[in-house]
């Protein structure tokens, strides 16, 4: 029977001699904090829900880690992580997501599904399930020299790339490149590194440069991305040549 989450501050609390403040979180990096209370003894603690499932043992070591991390304890914490990861995106979240206004795969220059569907069918045999759509019309100050181009959202099986990249002098395999990186994401799983999630594992980074276009791609981001960045937040056009 899974605990309630005061049956897990009470373990806790009596495991360690310490008082304990306990909040479940359903973050995907950091599964595990444990701060000091001040004034006193007391801990304040932030632990991933699916350990509302766990064992004694992993219970015990829980303990052991929020107040004293030893390797043993983190690695019964980091087995008990990875064997729970598909989990990790399907809990309960502790209040419902804010409405999103539906984004669309088609853009002024590029259409991401048609791209998507491509690369699916060529590198992942079609067997990544996903939607794929432009992010929103966001823009910084002129000073910005870096974006996220590209996130994955396990939860909401959503694949969202930033909308500068919707650019006729952006070139398609910088784009595919983009698109590629996050389809790794999810052909690749999430590996637990003590009390976080490692998103960029070597398997990850050996799907990546499997990419026929990897060299190029990169070589485009470090020329032309921080002038397409300044380009975006209203600085000079991309020259001609970033085209290729």
């Amino acid at each position: 029977m899974p605990l309630h989450a005061e049956e897990l501050r009470r373990f806790l609390a009596e495991a360690t001699g310490r008082p304990v403040t306990l909040r479940l979180n359903d973050n995907q990096h950091t599964l595990i904090t444990a701060r000091p209370e001040r004034p006193g003894r007391g801990i304040r603690v932030s632990i991933h829900r699916i350990f509302l499932n766990s064992s004694r043992e992993v219970l015990d070591a829980l303990a052991r880690f929020i107040v004293a991390p030893k390797p043993n304890d983190r690695k019964t914490i980091r087995f008990y992580i990875n064997e729970n990861a598909n989990r990790l995106s399907r809990v309960v979240p502790t209040r419902p997501p804010k409405a999103r206004t539906v984004g669309s795969a088609r853009g002024d220059h590029y259409d991401l599904q048609t791209r998507a569907d491509r690369l699916n069918e060529r590198y992942f045999n079609n067997e990544l399930k996903f939607q794929i759509i432009w992010g929103r019309r966001i823009r910084s100050g002129r000073n910005q020299r870096h974006a996220t181009l590209g996130t994955w959202n396990r939860r909401a099986r959503t694949i969202r790339i930033h909308p500068m990249l919707d650019h006729p002098r952006v070139p398609w395999y910088f784009l595919d490149y983009i698109i590629y990186h996050e389809m790794v994401h999810i052909a690749v799983p999430s590996k637990a590194c003590g009390d976080r999630m490692a998103h960029h594992t070597n398997e990850f980074y050996a799907m990546e440069r499997a990419y026929p276009f990897y060299r190029r791609a990169v070589a485009w981001e470090t020329r032309w991305l921080p002038k397409l960045i300044l380009q975006w937040n209203g600085g000079r056009q991309l020259p001609a040549e970033a085209a290729g």
